[in-house]
Order: C-alpha cells, then sequence, then structure tokens
C-alpha cells in the first residue's frame, strides 16, 4: 500500500516522497524497528539512491491506514503511542 513519507530536515526545507511503508512484507513492525534503529535513510528510487543521515532530519511522517498487514504489532512497540489526535492550537 502507498504512503507519503515528509521528512522535516533541520533548517526547516521539507520534501515529500511516495513510498511503500509496508515494503511488501506483512512484517511492518520488524520493518519498523529497523527503520528507527538505522542512523540514516536509504532511498532507492528508479534513477538515484539518496542516503539521509537521521542527524540532518528534525521528524519524520509517514501517512498509513489502518488495514496495513501488521499493525497490531506495531503497537506492542515501546514508545508508540495509539489513538493519538493531532490539535491545532
Amino acid at each position: 500500500m502507498r504512503g507519503a513519507l515528509k521528512l522535516t530536515y533541520i533548517d526547516g526545507t521539507v520534501e515529500y516522497f511516495e513510498v511503500d511503508p509496508v515494503g511488501g512484507s506483512s512484517d511492518f513492525a520488524e520493518n519498523l524497528k529497523s527503520f528507527l534503529a538505522n542512523p540514516s535513510i536509504t532511498l532507492l528510487m528508479d534513477e538515484e539512491l539518496v542516503i539521509i543521515p537521521s542527524t540532518s532530519i528534525r521528524s519524520i511522517s509517514i501517512t498509513r491506514f489502518a488495514d496495513q498487514p501488521g499493525m497490531e504489532t506495531v503497537f506492542t512497540i515501546p514508545g508508540v503511542l495509539t489513538s493519538v489526535k493531532r490539535m491545532v492550537g
């Protein structure tokens, strides 16, 4: 299932990428753990490989849908909060 990856850098610039957050695997929780443990983000695109050090990133947002396989396991990862709503204010 395709989603959007939003990277906000320390300097305030923002980049968006179309991604497959599940990566074709039903083991989304393990993929997320590996992603969070890596000191950089590596994006393999059609004609380009981009490596972004995590030290240059302020925040990461990945859109997801509740029906993605393996989401129930993500809730068991320490530090993952559920039923969160963004507040404007």
